[in-house]
């Protein structure tokens, strides 16, 4: 993983009106969540196959990666209300090499719709949540080859975060 860097912001109240429409996930957005995971990525990155991309997603929402925070994970939705895109948060990621803090585990967006500033909107939405439960911070990990989601990550003052921070 040495090509993954982590990164934390504070949450905050919504300091605007999201131009997505979107609510919180939901049991039945399963099997939409996991064609949607399976197709936003490069083939092989969400699993070998739909299903696998399914299961992972099943898993995921039932703690393989943290205890799942659905009042803080947020999906967009079309105009037809279609689930288009998706952010996944855990109370706080699986490993010493974490911040004590809840962890986007997943942010993943149609491909037809991307550049629309949903994955940007669901991040707001997700920093909101956990302020409004007052929790001060939210991290996430991303590939520091994927310099789009840097640059969103970066315009939403996420900062670089190590394991040193927290020896005190």
């Amino acid at each position: 993983m040495t090509d993954m860097v982590t990164l934390i912001a504070q949450t905050s109240p919504l300091e605007r009106e999201l131009r997505t429409a979107s609510r919180t996930v939901e049991e039945s957005d399963l099997p939409r969540l996991g064609e949607l995971y399976f197709t936003a990525y490069e083939p092989g990155i969400a699993g070998e196959s739909l299903q696998a991309a399914r299961e992972d997603i099943k898993s995921s929402m039932a703690g393989k990666y943290g205890q799942f925070l659905p009042k803080a994970s947020h999906v967009a939705l079309d105009e037809n209300g279609t689930v288009v895109a998706a952010v996944l948060v855990v109370e706080r990621a699986i490993g010493d090499d974490t911040p004590e803090a809840p962890f986007i585990i997943e942010l993943f967006t149609d491909r037809e719709h991307r550049r629309r500033g949903l994955a940007e909107d669901l991040v707001l939405a997700t920093m909101d949540a956990l302020f409004n439960v007052g929790q001060k911070h939210v991290a996430l990990r991303v590939k520091a080859s994927n310099s789009a989601a840097l640059a969103l990550y970066l315009s939403l003052d996420f900062r670089r975060w190590s394991p040193e921070e927290n020896e005190d």
